[in-house]
């Protein structure tokens, strides 16, 4: 074939402009593609995961896959055992010369292991070592200064270490893994156990000799000090007060660039206040489920922070519209995430991050369960924000039809859509066929709930009405036209790559058969939806040949039929959900067994039909499965 006779390196210039998946299948097409695939420019993005429980394969696997320069890997919760001990070192031999990152999360392996296994990667860049409590344990880890050395020559370029939810690490420990890593910029201690009264491990102040048991404030303090090249800080889900967070601040020469904090609940508005004053030049804040912040800190990040790009404020709920409304001063804001603030309306969105007359970069906007944002505001954004790659408007309750032809209208750069629990989004709004009237209905009554003590209503019962009969489709659609409106279907979002409809009960087959046609798209959730056919399904199917994880749980009707769609015509499919599919029987799981080659998470609970023999039989016969959640299944 033409196509094949391609010089090699315009191929792989070619691919450059694939996804990974796209990459994945094109390099099966012929020797000369492989061969392009294999273009080291091509491998930066590629993550391979190596899996205790399938150490067999990956012994075999490696040799080929060290052609393949492979910067990233993964070793997934190894143990001590030989076999395990083969596969690490054997991976690390043939993969090392090019390996940039290296992940340990959750792996039992012993000292002397790990010290022969980092002493061959002279390249790494990254190293994870999160939840690899084992290691820390005995507290003779890097005890031998031969280890010591040795590793202080191959880490010299170790930029990056996480070291989170580690419950054994004490000083020591701690001290001799910075010393090996001794040019750390990046550094993870989330949920790792800090004992930051000091003093009763250090009684005497004008001597202190390293704990051996326990990791304290005073010494972690010590290497920020003389760390003057650290950028980036991970304190999340540690008892940091207020005082403490102000002594790290106040470090002189200590510049940092990202900052995170997520779920330290004893911090309040007096130390961002003490963030904001001594580091002012942060460029990354994540302060979510921090639960005592307060309009202040909020008001404070926008006055003094100006070169902030990226604010997470998740759960942070007594943050209101007085705020909000400050962010218009945050000119260089990427990504914003303030879901889960439940007193925030369109009004201040509006006002604080929707800038008429100015460039706007907001690319990542999260707004789910912002229950009082609604139709308004999404239509002021989708005008003031063309740049938006990621939207999610989960639990969103008074986003309409409106809503949904704006998004399809105007952003044409979006990646990621997430509309669950929008229930008032209709077939109409996914065709983009919209009527007159009724617009903004629901921002008519911003601030109030008739459901909450804080919004007391007078109004108990309203008199039955009759239901208005509601146009059908195609009335709509002839009405749409004779007034010379273009209906721009969701369908016109090309790039889309993640859309989440879960729960927006009022859609049916008339629209998802139509509108959900998507080349690119990787995740696709339809849950919960009660008019959802098993033909609507299989058409969807055909649509969205890419799904790499689809998500059907509790849409009741879906059959064998569709499931046998569904495995011969989404050849990429990773991860399935049909929680609570009862009509489902072990034809489905036969289906599966014969077709899905790359299915690795598999949730089939509460399905009724499906016996526990033809699932513990697919789990035998299927390599590439790892996760199987099958509570309450057959006659149970």
């Amino acid at each position: 074939m033409a196509s094949a006779r391609l010089p090699v390196e315009v191929v792989s210039h070619i691919m450059r402009f694939l996804s990974v998946s796209d990459r994945k299948d094109a390099a099966l097409v012929c020797r000369s593609w492989y061969e392009a695939s294999l273009d080291p420019i091509l491998q930066r993005d590629i993550i391979i995961h190596f899996y205790a429980s399938s150490s067999e394969q990956t012994t075999r696997a490696i040799p080929s896959l060290s052609r393949r320069r492979l910067p990233h890997l993964v070793l997934n919760n190894f143990d001590s055992s030989l076999d395990a001990k083969a596969v690490l070192l054997k991976s690390c031999e043939h993969l090392s010369a090019n390996l940039r990152s290296l992940s340990l999360r959750g792996s039992n392996i012993t000292e002397r292991t790990f010290v022969e296994l980092l002493s061959k990667c002279t390249n790494l860049v990254t190293l994870d070592l999160s939840c690899c409590n084992s290691l820390f344990m005995s507290g003779s880890l890097l005890e031998k200064n031969t280890d010591m050395q040795l590793l202080k020559a191959s880490l010299i370029n170790v930029l990056d270490v996480n070291l989170s939810s580690i419950r054994y690490m004490s000083d020591a420990t701690f001290n001799r893994i910075m010393t090996v890593c001794e040019n750390v910029e990046k550094l993870a201690l989330a949920g790792t156990q800090m004992a930051f009264s000091s003093d009763v491990y250090y009684p005497n102040k004008s001597s202190r000799i390293a704990s051996s048991s326990v990791l304290t404030f005073k010494n972690f303090l010590d290497f920020i000090v003389t760390q003057q090249c650290l950028t980036s800080l991970n304190l999340s889900k540690t008892q940091i007060e207020d005082e403490h967070l102000e002594e790290i601040v106040a470090v002189s020469g200590l510049e940092l660039q990202e900052l995170i904090l997520t779920g330290c609940r004893n911090i309040s508005d007096e130390g961002i206040a003490s963030i904001c004053k001594h580091q002012a030049q942060l460029k990354s804040l994540d302060v979510r489920e921090c639960a005592d912040l307060t309009n202040s800190s909020l008001m404070t990040v926008s006055t003094r922070l100006k070169q902030l790009q990226n604010l997470y404020v998740n759960k942070c709920k007594q943050i209101t519209d007085k705020s909000v409304t400050s962010m218009s001063q945050l000119n260089q804001l990427e990504v914003l995430d303030i879901s889960e603030c439940f007193q925030i309306t369109s009004v201040g969105l509006i006002k604080g991050i929707c800038r008429e007359g100015e460039t706007t970069v907001l690319t990542h906007l999260n707004l789910n369960c912002c229950s009082l944002v609604g139709d308004s505001f999404v239509e002021k954004a989708c005008e003031c924000l063309p740049l938006l790659t990621h939207l999610d408007l989960g639990s969103c309750f008074k986003i309409t039809d409106h809503s949904v032809h704006s998004i399809s209208s105007s952003l044409k750069y979006l990646r990621f859509l997430r509309l669950a629990w929008c229930k008032e989004v209709t077939d109409l709004g996914l065709l983009g066929l919209l009527t007159e009237g009724n617009q903004h209905k629901h921002d008519e009554t911003d601030g109030e709930c008739r459901c909450t003590r804080k919004f007391p209503s007078t109004v108990i019962f309203k008199k039955p009405t009759d239901k208005k009969k509601e146009s059908s489709v195609d009335e709509i659609r002839k009405n749409s036209l004779n007034s010379q409106k273009n209906p721009v279907a969701i369908s016109n979002l090309v790039g889309l790559k993640y859309l989440d409809l879960t729960a927006c009960k009022k859609l049916t087959d008339t629209s998802l058969m139509q509108a959900v046609k998507f080349p690119e798209i990787r995740v696709l959730s339809l849950g919960i939806l009660p008019d959802l056919t098993p033909e609507g399904v299989a058409q969807i199917v055909r649509n969205n040949p890419s799904i790499e994880e689809l998500n059907l749980s509790q849409c009741g009707s879906l059959t064998d039929s569709a499931m046998a769609t569904i495995t011969t015509r989404l050849p990429r499919l990773q991860m399935l959900n049909v929680f609570g599919c009862d009509k489902l029987t072990d034809k489905s799981v036969d289906y599966m067994k014969d077709n899905c080659k790359r299915l690795k998470v598999l949730d089939v609970s509460f399905c009724g039909g499906l016996s526990h023999e033809a699932i513990e039989n697919l789990e035998n016969k299927c390599k590439t499965l790892q996760t199987v959640q099958k509570r309450m299944i057959g006659a149970s």
